[in-house]
């Protein structure tokens, strides 16, 4: 595994959620995947992904999603986004986080979101699979 492996993958995964790509994105998922969506959700496996991006996809609407540094170093790498958005019922939302994943033989392993979760339960639904 290579660190161009890693940030080719990662760029792939980024341009396909910034297109909306869901299917995009999970092309790029191993199948035992882990991932955790901090104060959201902790899943294993490219199903239950699935079923929580499709949940997730009507939370926010224009959302502006900006990455401000991508850190790659072998099989790991972080991402650093900031996101401004308008709720589904309406308010305003601005977040921040750190995208935390593991890419192994061409594949995301592991992709695990820190963000603010005071409010992600303050604006939004509790996810329940």
């Amino acid at each position: 595994m290579t660190e161009e492996t890693t940030r080719r993958v990662v760029e792939s995964l980024y341009g396909s959620f910034l297109a909306g790509d869901l299917e995009g994105m999970l092309a790029l998922f191993a199948e035992d995947v882990h991932v955790r969506f901090l104060g959201q959700a902790d899943l294993r496996g490219r199903e239950d992904a699935r079923r929580f991006f499709e949940f997730s996809a009507g939370l926010l609407r224009d959302v502006d999603f900006r990455i401000r540094r991508r850190i790659v170093d072998g099989e790991w790498a972080a991402v650093l986004w900031e996101e401004s958005a308008t709720t589904a019922t309406g308010e305003p939302w601005e977040n921040h986080g750190v995208d935390v994943i593991r890419v192994q033989e061409g594949r995301i392993t592991e992709l695990h979101e820190h963000n603010d979760v005071r409010l992600v339960h303050r604006h939004l639904p509790r996810y329940r699979p």
